[in-house]
């Protein structure tokens, strides 16, 4: 239990220490605004998938993944010296589709719920 600690401990580190590494570090006006919404760390430590989202990105989510994995190295030097961990894990950046899946959800339920509405008041 306690190597599930450890690894939540130090995804939060992570996505703490890298979100301004990452504003700082690419071109704002091409990726616009992104987000870390997770992070999940390897029980050896050695591996993170960082998830992120954007918004207002001139790239598409393949772009943009593709565009952070190509300097995740710089990225992952940089969040070893600010992190101050003994090892930093090796970063792999993936889009996290989450929050479009959950627009989509809602905006469906809203359609049943809307269909519901009119069906009754007939």
């Amino acid at each position: 239990m306690q190597g599930v600690d450890r690894t939540r401990r130090i995804g939060q580190v992570l996505r703490r220490e890298l979100a301004p590494i990452i504003s700082r570090e690419m071109e704002s006006s091409v990726v616009g605004l992104i987000s870390i919404t997770a992070v999940s760390v390897s029980k050896d430590l050695r591996h993170a998938r960082v998830f992120i989202t954007s918004l207002a990105s001139k790239l598409s989510s393949a772009e943009l993944t593709k565009e952070l994995n190509a300097v995740s190295g710089s990225l992952r030097w940089e969040l070893g010296q600010q992190a101050g961990l003994r090892r930093t894990p090796e970063l792999v950046f993936e889009y996290d589709e989450s929050i479009k899946r959950g627009a989509e959800m809602s905006r469906l339920l809203d359609g049943l719920s809307n269909a519901g509405d009119h069906d009754s008041g007939d």
